[in-house]
Order: C-alpha cells, then structure tokens, then sequence
C-alpha cells in the first residue's frame, strides 16, 4: 500500500521520532494514531464596541469613525478575525481557547481511514480537496480522509459569509484558509506517524435517557423548556431530534489514543454576545476526556438541522470541575407548604415530589452554559464506553459519490460570483445533462458537492456535505401516535402540540402546496406553515438509516463539504430568501443553495447502496 511506503518517511518536524514504524499499516492487526495542530489566528486589529451589541458598527476604512479600530498596519482599512455564526460584522478581539485541527487514522489489515475535525463553522470542498490531492500525491486513497467542520459559532468565519456580503466585504482570510487546508493533511500525517495498535471501543446512548431534566413537559420531562428533548432544543417545526451520541475509542498498551464523539447539538451555545475566539461547548467536552482518558479526544457532529441546538433551551449547571450544582431550600420555601422544600432542613438540597434533586440552571449565553453542555456531554461519553462493547474494525470501506446541486438561492446567485465565499462557484456547472435545473429562468448551474458511506466493523456513518434534517436520516417518531396525528392534518397542530407547536390555526384549510412559492395565503402565514402531510420527498425514499443493517449507525454532518441546511424538499419554501424580511418558520432555506438538495443527496446516497 503506498500510503504506508509513503508515509513511512514523513517524520513531524515536532517530534522527529514519532511513532512506530509506519509498515505497521500494512501488517495484520488494528492500529490507530491521533494528532492535533493548533490553528488559532492571532488577533491584530480589534475595535471599540461603544453601543455593547459585539458587532463592528463604524466604518471599515477609518479607524475613527463611530467604533474605532486598531489600525496595526497602518493601511486604513479595518482587518479583523471575523467570528463565523449568527449575523455578519462580529468581530474577535480576544481567544478564549484555542481553535484546532484534529485527526485520527484507524487502520486494520492494510485497510484504513482517516478522520479530520476542525474548529470551524464550516469549510467548503475546495480547501478539503487540496488536502486530499497533497495525501494522495503520496498514496493516500482520498476518498478515505473525512474532514467535517464541529459548525462551531465562535470560530473565525472559514466560509466567507460573515463579514458582511451586502457590502462586499468578506469574512474570511485566504492566508487563513490554506494554513487550513495544509493542516487537514499534516494532523493526517502526524497520526499516521504515531500510529500504534490498539483495541477499539464503541459505546452509544440517548440523551433523552440521562434523566428527566433533559427533556421538556411535552417529551415527559422536568426541563423548563418544554419542548427540550435529549438537550436539544429544536426551533424549527417538526420538534424531530436526533439525540443519540456515539462514541469511538482507540487504547494502546500506554493508554488511550483517541476518542472520538458524534452527536447533534451545534457549538453555538455561546450566542452571538460574544467577541472571543472558542471551540465552544466541544472544547470543553474534549478537555474532559482527554483528562480522564489521555490520549487526543475530537468530535464530529451529527444531523444538526432545523435546528438541533442547545440554544434557547435549559441546561442544569456543572462548575468548571465537573461539580453538579443543585436548588438548595431558603427559609421562605420550608414555611411554604406548596414548595417542594415545605418542611426541610434550610440549605439541604431540593428535592421534588418524586425523590429527584432539582438542578440549578446555568445561565444562558454564557461561558458557564458552555461548560455544563461540554461536561454533560463528556460525562455520556464517559457512560457509553463503560457499557460499550470492543469491536474488530474489519471491513473499513468508504464509498463516495458526487452530485449536482442547483444554485437555486437567490444569494447564492448574487454574491457567489463576487469571490466573497469559499466554495467552487467557479467550476459552475450549465450543461443541461449534467444540472437539468438550469433550464429554469431563475437556476444559472449547479455546483459540484459529494456524500460518503462508510464502515468501520459495526459501525456505519453517513457523511453529508451540510445540516441535515434528522428526519432524512432517522426517520419519524411513528411510534407516538401524537405524531402520527399532526403529521397527516393540522387540525392537532398548534400552541401545546408536540412537534407542530409554532403551526398557526390561519393555515387549517390551506393546501401546502399553495404557500410553498409565497409568503401568505389569505390570513395564513406560509412561512410559519410545514408541509401536510409532512414527509421525506415526493418519490419512494426511505430514512437514510434505515438501509443500514450494522449494529451501529449515525451520521457525519459537515463532511467534506458545506453547503448549509439539507432539508426535505416537501416542505421547502421556496419564496423566503436571506434578502429579503422575514422568514418565519422557514430560516433554513433561506440559507440552503437548492429547495431540491436532499433530494439529490438521497438520490446519490442510492447510488452508493447499489454498489454497497
């Protein structure tokens, strides 16, 4: 295998005598390495928020104007590091911890993959495949690298966006986005070079099964969010959550070399008041792990869409040493015979009337709602391994198949060929055989993107180029009878339902397929308003997952590619748009480059399965 022969020569120019011998891919066994490169951009130029909103309001070409800016160059023009999530002109002014790149290869008897995971809200398939065609130079069969971005909020924007494209500023910084790309392929490189053997673990649970205080009143829970559900809460219509969290671990004679994490929540829950550089709620669940196992801990996200978020919901608080923080019993409530304290001891912890302590709740938008996320998470992870099972990675295989996507969004169309984004609209696509969609007046081509299928022994990922919909994935709750009645009318939808609660009664007897091209039917608000019957696609696809016949499964957001929200095309309303108002329930799309984008995706994931 020449990834091995090749490799075996590429000592770090940290640690020259890195690992084993790298023949040892080629020798029968399991065998896996770990490396992290540190790619924090340093900070220059920070501003003066004089009205406290965290975005940059003066003027970009004078230091004095409004909100005044260090000018270090001294070329009169405003260069910050531009923070990706949220709104645009939110600029970084001090690193709260650092932004990384991470890698993992697992081998097993000559086969092998690689994944990569990085600190960014997310980075399109051109720097990915520059990394991939330097490793393949060398003999690394590229298809095999995995490269998702964490869709960290708090990061520097690697995509462009959020500088601020309306006036044609972008976000991001092109020195930048090649030190990424060039340490997608050194962290690949050094974890082969460290390579050793191992036995690997897998563990999985639900988060909705770590206690009542992770869901809401609606999911049977105690959270005060009621429609929190495994710790996320879901903004958008359908309340469908993918909560599992899956955990990988490799362990050497010397201890632990990796773990890896997989689950759905977005490193967001910072929010947007925040000027500091971080990995947010990841950073704090690798730390964890990394202090408890050893060894390089990294995450890869899950189906993030529509929106699988810890934001907006409640989070029981966890102190920065893992110290779970409870309600404790004033004078005032021993006295109150309706409190749960009513005769207690004062101080003693509160507890309710089924015996449970009653948490106390960190505080939104803050670095202690980080932690508590990032330590309830790890403390899962740490829970999955015990009860998780070894495993032989025998067959690691990896299929990938590219597809076409229109550029269908209006902003896409407009800024895309302002240089402003990082992804391939140079390479557009305009041949009919290839991006039917172009015959439509208002479709000017496609853009290339890819999925992948993967198999590590009893594990099976899904890599997609984006946030997908759980329900692409997962399927529905049919389960739950609740669901089978608001999926097929609206009658039970509405304030108080359990996944169609923002529906509003105006659209009871409008048809969906009137409010998909417009923004109002009559009194209904179309862009408040889901498909009916809610479903997948207007053919015969099924849940990604559920062609899947391994004991383990999930899916890898933000692979290789990212191209926004992959959402069911039914339910895709095509009139909002990221320049115009307002989007009511329907903010995805605004952002996603095609209403037919899952479609394309499931088409191409059938593909894959023809020759699995």
């Amino acid at each position: 295998m020449l990834f091995a022969l090749a490799l075996l020569a590429c000592k770090t120019a940290e640690d020259p005598e890195a690992g084993p011998p790298l023949g040892m891919i080629l020798d029968e066994g399991t065998f896996a390495g770990a490396a992290v490169i540190d790619v924090t951009p340093e900070i220059v130029e920070t501003f003066t928020d004089l009205n406290g909103n965290n975005d940059f309001n003066g003027c970009l070409d004078d230091p004095t104007c409004n909100e005044p800016f260090t000018d270090a160059d001294g070329d009169g023009i405003f260069e910050p590091v531009w923070i990706g999530g949220y709104g645009p002109l939110r600029p970084a002014i001090e690193v709260h911890d650092p932004i990384t790149v991470r890698a993992t290869v697992i081998s097993h008897d000559g086969e092998y993959i690689a994944f990569v995971s990085l600190d960014l809200v997310g980075l399109g398939s051109p720097r990915i495949e520059d990394a991939r065609a330097r490793l393949a130079e060398e003999g690394f069969a590229a298809d095999h690298l995995i490269a998702s971005s964490s869709h960290n909020h708090d990061g520097p924007d690697t995509m462009g966006l959020w500088g601020n494209p309306f006036i044609g500023v972008t976000g991001r910084d092109l020195d930048y986005q090649q030190r990424i790309s060039h340490a997608i392929d050194d962290a690949v490189r050094q974890a082969a070079a460290a390579m050793e053997p191992v036995d690997l673990k897998v563990g999985r649970t639900r988060m909705r099964d770590r206690g009542p205080w992770f869901s809401g009143e609606r999911f049977g829970g105690k959270n005060p969010s009621t429609k929190m559900h495994g710790m996320i809460y879901d903004g958008r219509d359908p309340v469908v959550i993918s909560d599992q969290l899956l955990v990988l671990q490799g362990n050497g004679q010397d201890g632990t070399v990796f773990t890896l994490t997989n689950w759905s929540g977005h490193p967001e829950v910072r929010g947007s008041s925040n000027n500091a550089l971080s990995s947010d709620w990841v950073g704090v669940t690798r730390e964890v792990l990394e202090d408890t196992y050893g060894g390089i801990a990294l995450h890869v996200p899950e189906s993030l869409g529509g929106m699988q978020s810890a934001l907006n919901g409640d989070l029981p608080l966890v102190q920065p040493d893992g110290t779970h923080v409870f309600q404790t019993c004033a004078a005032a409530d021993i006295a109150d015979d309706t409190h749960d304290c009513f005769g207690a001891a004062e101080g003693s912890v509160r507890v309710d009337a089924d015996g449970d302590e009653v948490p106390a709740w960190a505080e939104k938008d803050s670095w202690e709602f980080v932690t508590s996320h990032g330590w309830h998470i790890a403390e899962a992870a740490v829970d999955a391994l015990i009860d998780g099972e070894a495993i032989t990675p025998s067959p690691i295989r990896v299929e990938r198949e590219f597809f076409n996507v229109a550029v269908e969004n209006d902003a896409y169309r407009l800024f895309g060929p302002q240089d402003l984004f990082d992804l391939n609209f140079d390479d557009g696509i305009d041949d009919p055989a290839l991006c039917p969609e172009v015959a439509e007046p208002e479709i000017d081509g496609c853009i290339t993107t890819s999925t992948s299928r993967l198999q590590i022994g009893p594990i099976t990922f899904v890599a997609v180029p984006g946030e997908l919909l759980p329900e692409l994935a997962w399927g529905f709750p049919e389960e739950d009878p609740e669901w089978t009645a608001e999926v097929a009318s609206t009658a039970p939808r509405g304030p108080g339902a359990r996944y169609f609660p923002q529906h509003p009664r105006e659209c009871d007897t409008v048809d969906y397929t009137e409010c998909r091209l417009t923004d109002n039917v009559g009194a209904c608000d179309c862009y408040k308003f889901h498909a009916v019957p809610y479903r997948l696609s207007d053919g015969d696809f099924v849940p990604m997952l559920d062609t899947v016949d391994t004991e383990y499964k999930a899916v890898i957001g933000m692979a290789n590619d990212y191209l926004s929200y992959i959402i069911p095309e039914p339910d895709f309303n095509r009139d909002v748009s990221l320049l115009g108002g307002e989007d009511g329930d329907h903010y995805e799309d605004t952002v996603s480059p095609a209403s037919n984008f899952a479609t394309r995706m499931l088409e191409a994931q059938d593909r894959i399965l023809e020759r699995w």
